[in-house]
């Protein structure tokens, strides 16, 4: 049975070994699994060796948007005149963010993120310190994209400061300059999935165009504030001729954290590495005499404003800890009132 097809769409042995050995021996298995494409209320769009399709998503996973992602592997059945999904495969990984106080899943075996920022008003380094942190937190290779080079005449202070934030794959370009896209190419090797992250305008779209010979939609920035206005609405995943997928995500001007204490600490291993240098185990990093972090900011060593983004994210951190720590809590008190209810009723009757 062959999986060379899959392959391209991105599949790998970490799949493979999630089947059962009825599944491997099953001729139809290799027919049943898809990779997802778009997300919708009740169905998700998917493709796999019998090309797209449409699957039917049952009641065990609704809410869709809580269980499924685009990228997702799939294993689906065939249900009278369409398909419906029979489990989900684990992913390798799943990026998640906090929109409005819920989870929310922007997509999955993700293996490299493209964060791509603008050389110009948009730039923002705490922006894309989150960014960072993100990638880190899910075990994925973050790619700092420096677009609209061309527009720029301090492009140096711009790479300065994206190299401050220790971020290590570092590129400069511009789409109208089609030879500063080539280092781009040591990203794109068949069976890989890359995410596309950043603020509407930064030229997204736009860098997917000129990579790919795509078309999709792009609108001009506004000329105020050098911001731009979505063009991508919704997560959708397509593969270039080169059996490369990439995830195009709407625009996001705020990103809060989803778990990402292992991200934060990441991209701020400076930082953490110093506060182990404190006089004091419990250093709040204030006015505690022997700080070392307060020494290396007097020292010019590292800046207050990296220590002050490093704090806020820390913060948000233990706020959505506490958060779900609570919600646990009540699901967990009212599971075992209803249980004790139950139980009271049976011994009554």
């Amino acid at each position: 049975m062959s999986y060379s097809f899959l392959q391209r769409l991105g599949w790998c042995n970490a799949f493979l070994q999630q089947l059962s050995f009825d599944e491997l021996c099953s001729d139809s298995t290799v027919g049943h699994l898809a990779r997802v494409t778009a997300v919708h209320r009740n169905r998700v769009e998917a493709i796999g060796v019998e090309g797209e399709r449409s699957i039917v998503v049952p009641a065990p996973f609704q809410p869709v948007s809580q269980h499924l992602a685009v990228g997702d592997w799939v294993l689906a059945e065939d249900a009278s005149e369409h398909y419906r999904l029979r489990r989900i495969l684990e992913p390798k990984n799943r990026i998640r963010r906090i929109n409005h106080g819920l989870p929310q899943v922007i997509a999955a075996n993700v293996d490299y993120l493209w964060i791509v920022t603008s050389a110009n008003e948009e730039f923002n380094v705490k922006r894309l310190q989150r960014y960072l942190a993100l990638a880190h937190e899910f075990a994925i290779v973050p790619v700092v994209i420096l677009t609209k080079i061309d527009l720029c005449a301090d492009l140096d202070d711009y790479l300065a400061r994206v190299h401050a934030v220790g971020a290590d794959h570092v590129h400069a370009l511009s789409v109208h300059v089609p030879a500063t896209l080539g280092v781009l190419q040591n990203y794109l090797a068949e069976g890989t999935t890359i995410a596309l992250v950043g603020s509407s305008g930064v030229g997204k779209s736009t860098l997917v165009n000129a990579m790919f010979a795509m078309t999709l939609p792009t609108r001009e920035i506004r000329t105020h504030d050098a911001r731009g206005k979505h063009t991508t609405t919704h997560r959708e995943l397509f593969f270039t001729d080169g059996g490369v997928a990439i995830v195009d995500t709407p625009g996001m001007r705020e990103l809060q954290l989803y778990d990402g204490e292992q991200g934060i600490e990441r991209t701020f291993s400076s930082i953490v590495e110093l506060a182990r240098s404190c006089r004091y185990g419990d250093c709040s990093h204030e006015n505690e005499p022997g700080c070392a972090i307060r020494q290396a900011i007097a020292d010019g060593a590292i800046a207050q404003a990296h220590f002050d983004n490093y704090r806020k994210l820390a913060r948000e951190e233990a706020s959505q800890q506490r958060r779900s720590l609570g919600a646990h809590a009540v699901k967990e008190h009212t599971r075992a009132y209803f249980k004790k209810i139950h139980s009271h009723n049976k011994l009554k009757y």
